[in-house]
């Protein structure tokens, strides 16, 4: 009977839950979202689907840098003609993310400085790009959080970047996109 008394009050007491600590070293982030021209191109453009693919290195819980590229599909929406075109913008750069850690969460800020590279001249027609120009500068400034799963090594989340090309006329946008991450130690 004790023992039956005192396995019950060991169940029964409260017990202090270990944090679970993530996973440092090379990162993988792969994500899916849209991507929006805003400001004096947003006529020019509808938004469109975005792919991101990022690889880096967690030097500390609280510091990554990485390389990232991004691609994503617009339909052209100048005054006719033409019709019904479609271009694509390319972008790559290196980045940095600083975060901090809530158990299970982190929340993050990150910036990327790169180029970016415009697939046709569609765009010319209203200024946005001038003849035979296709290569710009890109910054970009943005944020996220991502939740860790029961597997330390992996975790998804949910990030939103600014961005600016300013040789194609101080084009502008902005992208979300959901990711999934894995570190490894």
């Amino acid at each position: 009977m004790r023992s039956v008394l005192v396995a019950a009050v060991v169940l029964a007491s409260p017990t202090v839950a270990q944090a679970r600590p993530a996973s440092r070293g090379l990162v993988a982030e792969g994500g899916l979202g849209v991507t929006s021209v805003i400001g004096p191109g947003q006529p020019y453009a509808k938004p469109g689907p975005t792919l991101n693919l990022r690889v880096g290195y967690d030097l500390w819980s609280w510091l990554s840098l990485g390389l990232q590229v991004a691609a994503s599909s617009h339909q052209a929406t100048p005054p006719p003609p033409p019709e019904g075109e479609w271009f694509q913008l390319y972008r790559a750069g290196a980045d940095a993310r600083v975060g901090v850690r809530a158990d299970r969460f982190a929340f993050f800020a990150e910036g990327d400085l790169g180029g970016a590279y415009i697939s046709t001249n569609v765009l010319g027609k209203v200024g946005v790009t001038d003849p035979g120009e296709s290569l710009s500068l890109q910054l970009q400034a943005g944020g996220g959080i991502e939740y860790q799963i029961e597997n330390r090594h992996y975790a998804f989340g949910v990030a939103g970047d600014w961005w600016l090309m300013p040789q194609f006329d101080a084009l502008t946008g902005v992208d979300v996109r959901l990711y999934l991450r894995y570190t490894a130690d």
